[in-house]
Order: C-alpha cells, then structure tokens, then sequence
C-alpha cells in the first residue's frame, strides 16, 4: 500500500474527506475538511481510491472531539468528529448538489430538521455468541466485526437498555460462533423483536424464550428461521405491539417498517398535511402501514394507500376499521411491476409518494404519460430517502410539467451520510 500526504478539501456525499493528489482522487472516512492527513490507498472506488488515515498531521478548523466511545469502530455513526454547523451546511448542500447534477437549480431549499439525539426507535442489531459471551451491536466500520455496544448516543434509553436482558435471553438459543439478526422496536405497547437467523429451537427453548419475553416486558417476540420463511410467534403480551399514527394505533406486522424516529415521522406528516389541506382524493402510494394515510383520512381526506407489503396494508386496513376511518381504501399492489395508469391517476387531486431508496421511476414514468393528456393529478407531495433517486424522479416530474415548489432535508439519522428529503410538485 503507497502513501500519500494533503489537505482534505471537502468531505464527499458518503461523508468520507476528498483528497486530491498528483491527478488522482481520494476518499478519506473520518477526516473533516481542512485536515492535513498522512493515509494509506487503498482500493478503487468510483472516480477515485479509497484510503485510511494513518496520521492526522493538522486538524481542521471544524474537527472536534467525538462524543461516543465507539467512534471509528461502530459502522453507524460516521461524522460525530465534525462540528455541528459544518455538518448541518453539508447535509443541506447533499441536496442541493443532488439536484444541481440534474440540472435541477433555483429550488426553494428549507432549513434541514434535525431530531434530538437519544430519539432512535427501531434498530437492527448483529449478535453473534463466542463462548460464553453474546456480542451484541452493528458492524465496525468497513468490516464483519461486530462493535459490542457500552453506550450509544442515538437510540432511545428504553431501546439501549434492552441489550443486557436480549443478550441473556438469545445465548441458550445460539450455538458457539452463531449470529443472527435482531430487529428491535419501541412501541407504545411494548418492545417488538424479530431473530433471524439459525437458532436452537426445541419445545424447552421455545418456553424458555417465552417466559424471558414476558419477565422482560417485551410486547411480541418473533422469529424467522431463513429470509424466506414467515415469522413465527413466540411470545406476544396482552396487547400486540401498537404504534400510533394521528388517533390511530397500527399493530405493527413483525418487524415491519417503521420511520427511524418518530419526530422525522411527524416532520414529515405534518409537511404533507398542510400541502395537502385543499386536496379531497389522494392515493398515498408505498404508503406502509399507515403513517400519512391513516392522519390523511382522519383531516378528511378520500385515500387510496397502495404498497407491495402485505402485512402492512392488512395492518392499515385493521387500524382504519378499528378507528372508523371508513375513507381510507388499502391495496396490496407492487407499483414498481404495476405503478397507477392514466385511467386511475386522472380521477386523484393528488398523489403522495413516499417511495424506498431506489425511487419511484415507474410511477413517475405514469405520471408523466398521464401529464400528455391532461389526466395527471395536479398535486403531488414526494418523501424520499435517498437525494439520487429523488433528483432523478424530480427530473422526471418537471419534464412532464410540474413545478418543484418546495423541498426540505430532514436528519433522521444522525451523524451518517442520509438523509430524508420531502417536497412539493404543482403542476
């Protein structure tokens, strides 16, 4: 491996510092701007090498001290060495920049929603027993290695304080050398946890495994033996776990989807509320279990919530019933094979999309045949994950006549390179 030596110019959109040097590009993790740094090249990566520090020779102006133990192990959080302000700017001009390559400019850009720390209500934690001990936590950066979590700045207290008492429950179960995944979630009934993976499961594991849910409080305890198998129940309390989405309690399907945090999820829902306000027929598509649709329908609006996932859409379905919202149609359909056509886009007011990080280029393809002939909605509210797919269906949107209103960065995940994106298309 060569060495190279310079000064991080910026940092690049997976949050690694970029070094350029005799004609060549490098991307340096845990560097900050203005950092004068010694590293080692690595691999190819995109339109440069990948590289590690191996001596920071002079900090920059915006480097300040990681706040978490963990830092440059846990994979999770990548940027807690640089400054507030600095980062903020940053994850801001992600989507400026996304857009800019586009040659989507002259967008009204909001300032970016932060959530506080401590607020993570879900995460996926990767458990491995060696001997007689559980490692339990998230990879190390750029590695296999599990970082066995002491601490953790983003998650809920209540999720954090889960480990200890998951650790002991999960070790009969794991053989020497075995992992599997836990899919953990806060919800107001109760944690959810969802194993995956090869676990030993006689009749005295599987009681056993019950009676530790109950003595720990969890609200449901399921597990998959392979990703293609259904979950199975272990253990459920006196209630399933429930979320709340306006006036509405979802049961949540076994590890389902659920935004990360739910300041991001109210963010969002309150954004989409008041562009919706004059809007009476909306389809909420990639909709989930609810979030937007079920308040949608509680503001009085006519929804059709349409997603591939079918546990999610029976949950809404059982969540309206429930809360007797009798306006809220839901479909099971998978809109990337089969997006909405001409003949059901022309009879919406508008449309919502809250698609998965590839993006919605199926249905925006609709969008836009619709648009020729005068039968596209007028209105439509996107949330997105991913700035790339989001710029790409933006383009999209504005060739086929749509004007991009208005577009805010929310910080659901801190201290990492995503970001959430939520906007306004008017025709």
């Amino acid at each position: 491996m060569r060495d190279i030596e310079g000064v991080i110019e910026r940092m690049g959109g997976q949050g690694h510092g970029v070094l350029d040097s005799e004609g060549e590009r490098f991307y340096v993790p845990f560097t900050v701007p203005g950092d004068r740094i010694a590293a080692k090249v690595g691999e190819k990566r995109g339109d440069g090498f990948s590289a590690s520090i191996s001596v920071l020779e002079a900090a920059g102006p915006d480097r300040i001290d990681a706040p978490c133990p963990h830092f440059q192990a846990c994979g999770g959080c990548t940027l807690q060495h640089w400054s507030d302000a600095a980062y903020r700017g940053w994850k801001r001009d992600k989507l400026a920049a996304a857009l800019a390559r586009r040659e989507i400019r002259d967008v009204v850009i909001g300032d970016l929603v932060a959530v506080p720390d401590a607020s993570r209500r879900r995460a996926e934690f990767i458990t491995r027993r060696v001997k007689d001990k559980v490692l339990m936590g998230f990879h190390e950066a750029q590695s296999r290695k599990i970082v066995d979590l002491e601490t953790c700045l983003v998650l809920k207290p209540e999720l954090f304080a889960l480990l200890p008492t998951l650790r002991a429950m999960i070790m009969p179960v794991l053989g020497d050398g075995w992992a599997v995944d836990l899919k953990v979630t806060v919800t107001e009934t109760g944690p959810d946890v969802l194993i995956t993976g090869k676990l030993k499961m006689r009749v005295q594991e599987r009681i056993e495994l019950s009676k530790a849910a109950k003595a720990a409080g969890l609200g449901r305890l399921s597990a998959r033996f392979d990703e293609r198998s259904d979950p199975e129940l272990l253990y459920q309390g006196v209630e399933p776990p429930r979320v709340r989405f306006g006036n509405a309690m979802v049961t949540l399907a076994p590890g389902g989807f659920l935004q990360a945090t739910p300041e991001a999820e109210q963010a969002m829902a309150d954004f989409a509320l008041e562009a919706l306000k004059d809007s009476k027929r909306v389809a909420d598509l990639f909709s989930g279990c609810g979030a937007f649709a079920l308040r949608l329908a509680e503001a009085g609006k006519t929804v059709w919530a349409v997603d591939a996932d079918r546990p999610a859409i029976a949950a809404l379905t059982a969540a309206a019933k429930t809360a007797n919202l009798s306006r809220v149609t839901a479909t099971a359909r998978d809109l990337e094979r089969q997006p909405l056509t001409r003949g059901e886009l022309k009879k919406l007011d508008a449309l919502l999309l809250d698609p998965p990080r590839a993006g919605a280029k199926a249905q925006v393809q609709q969008i836009a045949e619709a648009a020729k002939f005068g039968e596209a909605p007028g209105l439509i509210v996107m949330a997105s994950c991913d700035p790339s797919s989001f710029a790409r269906d933006a383009k999209g949107l504005l060739e086929a006549g749509y004007r991009l209103e208005q577009t805010v960065p929310i910080d659901q995940f801190r201290w990492s390179p995503h970001l959430e994106i939520v906007s306004i298309f008017r025709r």
